[in-house]
């Protein structure tokens, strides 16, 4: 083996001391693969879930030249190489076309330090054999090593095992560094990486997955394996944050790592950038997602244009549906910039779907992207610099000027996509900083940001201003008005009505909630009275009259003060809380009030005939009585409204008749006048009565047919109301309902072709097996694919049952039937979420008689819910049993509020962050249809792990 001799300090100090964060160190070693010719750079994390991993791996590799065993040992640990700032090219191969380099300080290399402590670095030139060697960068914590101190094995091998022997003796021959004499000082640093390197153990798909690859003679290439990962890799690791999808450390390392390539400036590249995590289920990729060069340009609003080496800007720009050419020149001295020529081009984006040009779906799929992407982004010959892009690099200001006024500033740093294009060869004062953060903040960049400034500052002045006075007549408020017009005196109306049926139903909450404490106390005491009443061995039949009038008088009461939150209105939280309370309180006396009556109803039993035809008697009277006080209060209601309206007609009719009096005085005969002067006046008196007439019809005409119309046993005002809610429930269903439509006649459509496709890829997938058990180095990748097509299988089946074509079959499906399908199906997520799933042997005898994709479905979509609800519970359990009948399916999850109880099963509900509202609703639905019921509960009885429980058991009988 051969030995470094290194400068421990320096490098520790240049290299990882040089990069601000896990993003950067990622991205300059991939510039550095990408100087090397690479076509693919690749991060993977292979977690512990994956085969016989024990703890998270790291590997970041490309596929450039590699090394050989002098470039690592003169040129690769040799800090400030200039080969690149002397602009030495290296010949381009494996086909591509020559690249300007990205490197110039000759210490990006060391920024594998970032990555993690403990390293395996392996590299390769093509029909060369491999090098590597092992690394725990903690030892350049020692600052008493010498120059000469460090001692980094270095050793060559062609074959698997040449290199498991290799690395054990690379591993022993690394502990030469921790003589204790050498760590006095650090005895503690050194102990921790000492008992590290002896825990080391190299899982198998190591050897098999990338060490066998470089034993490959045509292999080239170059990898760096992390066995103790940094903490934003191990935060990726955890499998819960993964699942619970928007986590900052997944955002922040999508977004800086995203569009690494300028794909908005073109889709052709050579080189393809990937952050791969591998775990029971397979693998899948963090960074596959970013904006396209489409949907920049079919933004609200675009521009593409140049600046010059003037810094004159000319290109073309449009506002929605308005397009001109614009030029720009910013204000400074004549003659050439500091920063030179570059290229920019961006699609912006209005902050509201009334406002924009996109449909509903296209504006929800960006407004996605650009929570996540969104941002003006720097490449230099097509590579990205970091860290513009990201949410908090808003180098140019945009919120700043932003939140001085919207209007005038349009721009917003998180609406809009775009990027600037520079070149090495053309902006070189646009210097890097060391730490790869950006630029460093000299005269040029100083320039190129304050004309950017302006020039972004100029476009929203002249094309982007907004006063709702339209003041500006820009482009935007030109069409802005038009594009809100129609939606805008839609929701006017829609607020009118709203906030009048809020208002109501707030005072009336506000008063009902006085109410209900007392009544609610009236209907305790009148229970208690009642059961010390019937618990007498001689019932005063008297006195349990009273009680019985009392308590029909309560039953009143508290209908009276029975109300319902209005669909169409949106509260407050604590609006809603204080509304959920009492609805809980009206229930909870309505409930008191049902036990009240039953123990009336059982009493009955105890009270002679006489008596029960008196008490029969007296409630007929008393059902009499209220019926004629009900319509005798309608009558007032009615009286004091019609005599009201007659009063206002009367004041109608002097006020029309005085007005026309008035008006006609012109028109008055004369003893003097003429047959003619009275002919005239005739016919200026009827014109004037057609106006009158016209007035008073458009004024009570309506009115008046309204009037006529009206019919006791409709509610127009409540129809209305009804109406306008259910126009507004469609609205906001109808789109949902077009996409499940299309989903499934798009399912009968490729039916048939999916049939002749089936046949055709499980033959395929036989094949491939075959080739598969000749051929080792694939047997991952085909068992991925084979596992893919049987879960795309199995899924499809269940899709069956669903089409108006296909012909079912009952069939006796057993409980323990439906547990090894939950087993199989869910088998990845229980290993992930490490979820413990049990079923009683009562369940597995169980048989339902039913067809086997109506009953299936419904339990797949419960335990997928419980693993999402499962993921914030230190303990995660799912049990079915079956008991007294029932089927209860509870889990250790979140529970569900009481108030929640029923709402889960309405269509489109859903608790859920991205949930659709649809599985609950049709697991009922597909029950109800084969004889059986679901419900959710809270009770204690039932309800053993604390979390969801939900029961299924038969439909009752009707007779």
């Amino acid at each position: 083996m051969a030995k470094f001799r290194a400068k421990a300090r320096a490098i520790e100090l240049l290299g990882k001391g040089q990069i601000a964060d896990l993003p950067t160190a990622i991205s300059e070693l991939w510039k550095n693969g990408y100087d090397a010719y690479a076509k693919n750079l690749e991060c993977k994390l292979f977690l512990d879930t994956y085969k016989d991993n024990s703890r998270p791996v790291f590997l970041l590799s490309d596929d450039g030249f590699g090394m050989s065993k002098d470039d690592i040992l003169n040129k690769w640990f040799v800090l400030g190489t200039d080969s690149k700032a002397r602009g030495e090219k290296i010949n381009p191969e494996f086909g591509l076309n020559r690249r300007i380099p990205m490197g110039e300080k000759g210490i990006g290399r060391l920024s594998v330090s970032y990555l993690g402590y403990q390293m395996l670095m392996i590299s390769k030139k093509r029909n060369e054999n491999a090098n590597a060697f092992f690394m725990d960068w903690r030892v350049l914590e020692n600052y008493d090593f010498f120059l000469e101190d460090l001692n980094i094995p270095l050793f060559t091998f062609n074959s698997v095992n040449s290199f498991k022997k290799n690395i054990e003796d690379a591993q022993k021959e690394f502990q030469s560094n921790l003589s204790e004499k050498k760590w006095k000082e650090q005895s503690k640093l050194r102990n921790n990486i000492f008992n590290d390197l002896q825990s080391l153990n190299l899982p198998n798909f190591i050897n098999e997955e990338i060490i066998e690859n470089y034993c490959n003679n045509e292999a080239h290439g170059t990898s760096f394996i992390i066995f103790t990962p940094h903490d934003q890799l191990l935060e990726l690791s955890d499998k819960d944050r993964i699942a619970l999808k928007k986590d900052d450390s997944l955002t922040y390392l999508r977004t800086s790592l995203s569009g690494l390539h300028n794909d908005l400036k073109t889709t052709r590249k050579d080189f393809e950038t990937r952050f791969l995590i591998y775990d029971a289920s397979g693998k899948y990729n963090l960074i596959d997602d970013f904006f396209t060069q489409d949907e920049m340009r079919n933004a609200d609003h675009w521009l593409k244009g140049e600046f010059d080496e003037n810094g004159y800007f000319s290109g073309e720009i449009k506002v929605f549906d308005k397009r001109e050419k614009y030029t720009f020149k910013p204000n400074r001295p004549p003659g050439k910039t500091n920063y030179g020529a570059f290229s920019i081009e961006w699609g912006s984006f209005e902050g509201e779907p009334k406002s924009s040009t996109l449909n509903k779906e296209e504006y929800a799929n960006i407004n996605a992207k650009l929570e996540a992407f969104g941002g003006l982004y720097i490449y230099r010959d097509d590579f990205r610099v970091l860290p513009y892009g990201r949410t908090e690099s808003d180098f140019l200001e945009f919120e700043k000027r932003r939140s001085l006024s919207a209007g005038t500033y349009f721009f917003s740093h998180r609406r809009f996509i775009g990027y600037i294009d520079l070149t090495r060869d053309g902006n070189e004062n646009l210097k890097d900083k060391a730490g790869r953060e950006g630029f460093i903040q000299n005269k040029a960049f100083r320039e190129f940001k304050d004309d950017l400034v302006d020039f972004f500052i100029d476009i929203a002045k002249r094309y982007m201003r907004y006063s709702k006075d339209g003041l500006f007549d820009t482009f935007r408020e030109n069409q802005l008005d038009d594009i809100q017009a129609k939606y805008d005196k839609q929701l006017a109306s829609v607020k009118r009505k709203n906030s009048k049926t809020k208002k109501a139903f707030l005072e009336n909450l506000k008063e009902s909630k006085t109410l209900i404490d007392d009544l609610s106390s009236e209907i305790d005491l009148l229970e208690v009275e009642l059961k010390k009443e019937v618990g007498q061995i001689e019932i005063n039949y008297n006195n349990y009259n009273k009680l019985l009038e009392n308590l029909e008088f309560k039953k009143s009461k508290l209908r009276e003060i029975r109300i319902q939150k209005p669909q169409a209105v949106k509260i407050t939280k604590k609006q809603d809380e204080e509304y959920s309370l009492y609805q809980k309180k009206y229930y909870a006396a309505d409930t008191k009030v049902r036990d009240i009556v039953e123990l009336v109803d059982k009493t009955r039993e105890r009270i002679n005939l006489e008596n029960l035809k008196l008490e029969f008697n007296d409630k007929f009277r008393s059902h009499i009585k209220y019926i004629q006080r009900q319509f005798s209060d309608f009558q007032s209601v009615s009286k004091n409204s019609f005599n009201r309206i007659h009063d206002l007609l009367g004041e109608e009719k002097e006020t029309q008749t005085d007005s026309f009096i008035n008006q006609s005085e012109p028109h008055k005969v004369t003893d003097s006048d003429s047959r003619k002067d009275i002919s005239s006046k005739i016919i200026g008196l009827s014109s004037l009565i057609e106006e009158h007439k016209k007035e008073i019809e458009n004024s009570f005409e309506g009115f008046i047919k309204h009037i006529s119309n009206l019919q006791i046993d409709v509610d127009d005002d409540f129809l209305r109301g009804w109406y306008q809610e259910q126009n507004e429930n469609l609205e906001k269903r109808l789109g949902d309902y077009e996409e499940l439509a299309q989903l499934g006649m798009a399912i009968e459509i490729i039916d048939h072709q999916f049939n002749v496709m089936y046949s055709q890829m499980n033959d395929a997938v036989n094949e491939i097996n075959k080739y598969s058990r000749q051929n080792p180095g694939i047997e991952f990748s085909f068992k991925q694919l084979q596992s893919a097509f049987q879960h795309l299988e199995g899924n499809y089946k269940l899709l069956k049952p669903l089409y108006r074509t296909s012909r079912r079959t009952r069939e006796v499906i057993t409980g323990y039937q439906i547990e090894q399908y939950i087993r199989d199906f869910f088998e990845n997520e229980f290993k992930r979420y490490r979820i413990h799933f049990t079923v009683n042997d009562s369940f597995r005898e169980y048989e339902f008689f039913s067809f086997d994709s109506i009953v299936k479905p419904v339990f797949l979509n419960l335990i997928n819910n419980a693993n999402y609800w499962l993921i914030p519970a230190p303990d995660r359990k799912i049990k079915i049993e079956l008991i007294d009948h029932e089927i209860r399916i509870m889990n250790s999850g979140e529970r569900i509020d009481d108030s929640q109880l029923e709402d889960i099963f309405t269509l489109f509900y859903t608790r859920k962050r991205d949930g659709r509202g649809i599985g609950l609703y049709l697991a009922k639905k597909n029950l109800n249809a084969i004889g059986y019921d679901i419900y959710a509960t809270n009770d204690r009885n039932y309800n053993k792990l604390d979390g969801a429980c939900f029961v299924i058991s038969k439909l009752k009988q009707k007779h």
